[in-house]
């Protein structure tokens, strides 16, 4: 597969990370450079991480990773949507990124990370079965995915003001739907079987 081709499948697999960076961006008070890096930065390494685990654990745990990534990312951020729906809703004031992190928002971030990376193992199988250079496609994701999501928690404090609250629980709703969108396309597609 060239680079034309991995290309738009990177950019594919950064829309979820986009999403969930702009609805947790409207969480911060202001736009921190860094704290944007940050979240790409953990964005990318899972997005490139999961993939080159898929790619390593192909002949392994193909069948197993087929049959549950729709189920964790449907679990992992319904849940994060869900808490970010009650934050919006309740009006507390929540823990911007760029403050000194608690042990509890950098779990919520390595959850959603993971929620939002569980595709590109999946993605990391289908390489690794079609022959695909992972030395080429995980950097790549990686990199994609970490402008998405960095550019994506600098929009989100804008569109936070605009909005206020309201955006949160956007932000929190699109979460939701990305992972029923992820479990049904699982479900309903025909090369993941079941699914069930």
């Amino acid at each position: 597969m060239s680079l034309n081709l991995i290309l738009p499948v990177a950019l594919g697999l950064s829309t979820d990370a986009f999403a969930v960076a702009v609805g947790k961006g409207t969480q911060a008070r202001t736009r921190e450079t860094w704290a944007s890096l940050k979240i790409g930065a953990l964005f990318g390494a899972f997005e490139g991480g999961m993939c080159l685990a898929g790619w390593l654990l192909a002949a392994s745990l193909a069948t197993y990773v087929v049959a549950l990534d729709h189920w964790i990312a449907l679990v992992l951020l319904a849940g994060i949507g869900g808490k970010m729906i009650r934050e919006g809703m309740s009006g507390e004031e929540v823990e911007d990124i760029g403050d000194a992190p608690r042990p509890s928002s950098v779990l919520i971030w390595i959850l959603t990370a993971i929620g939002t990376s569980v595709d590109s193992a999946a993605v990391g199988i289908a390489f690794a079965l079609s022959g695909v250079s992972i030395l080429l496609a995980a950097p790549i994701i990686a990199v994609v995915s970490m402008a998405a999501s960095f550019s994506g928690y600098l929009l989100g404090p804008a569109l936070g003001e605009r909005f206020g609250r309201r955006a949160e629980i956007a932000g929190g709703l699109v979460l939701i739907a990305i992972g029923v969108t992820i479990f049904l396309s699982h479900i309903l597609d025909p090369a993941h079987g079941t699914g069930l």
